[in-house]
């Protein structure tokens, strides 16, 4: 007999549902935006009348599936956010790819080169320094220490040595920008020349 009861509660409850289902769907497709969204929420909250009826001291079954179908819907676009917001999407089309073009590759190396021969050619403190600091996390009070130096000639050997690279970078990526603005059609040899 209770089985009768709660099997009887249920497909009450159901055919409430169901008969509430454009309602359910319009409110899941305000939260969600999208039809087939919508369907899904609906379609999950139905389920889970099946397998677990509302309790029977529900006084009105109607309101309480509609709070579900919102809160269901809530949560569905909450995690569709945060899956997004995990990965990033990739541009469709267009001849781009992941690594960039060749012309930016070869600007990347060239910069890259100018850089490692801007460390090269530091004294052989300075670059130790550099590379301890900004290769190996080694802290500055640690390097000072460690080499029997204050801070402060650490910090501007550091600093001196940085903006050496950072000039050394951004003078290929000029040169580099130069050299294409020479090889563009729309510049005469003689605006080239005025400019040098």
């Amino acid at each position: 007999m209770i089985a009768n009861t709660s099997q009887s509660t249920s497909n009450e409850q159901l055919q409430t549902a169901l008969h509430a289902y454009p309602k359910l769907l319009s409110i899941a497709r305000r939260i969600t935006g999208s039809m087939t969204l919508a369907e899904d929420v609906v379609q999950e909250v139905l389920l889970q009348l099946v397998s677990k009826p509302l309790k029977q001291d529900i006084a009105a079954p109607g309101p309480y599936v509609m709070r579900m179908v919102r809160n269901l819907a809530t949560d569905h676009m909450r995690r569709l956010r945060y899956e997004r917001g995990l990965f990033v999407e990739e541009e469709v089309g267009g001849n781009t790819s992941a690594y960039g073009s060749p012309e930016e590759h070869l600007h990347e190396a060239e910069a890259y080169k100018a850089f490692r021969c801007t460390v090269e050619a530091m004294p052989a403190r300075t670059r130790k320094f550099y590379e301890e600091h900004y290769f190996k996390d080694v802290p500055q009070n640690i390097i000072a220490k460690e080499a029997g130096v204050s801070c402060a000639l650490v910090c501007g050997l550091l600093r001196e040595a940085h903006s050496r690279c950072l000039a050394a970078i951004s003078l290929e990526a000029d040169q580099d920008y130069a050299a294409g603005r020479a090889h563009s059609p729309r510049r005469t040899p003689r605006t080239s020349e005025m400019r040098a």
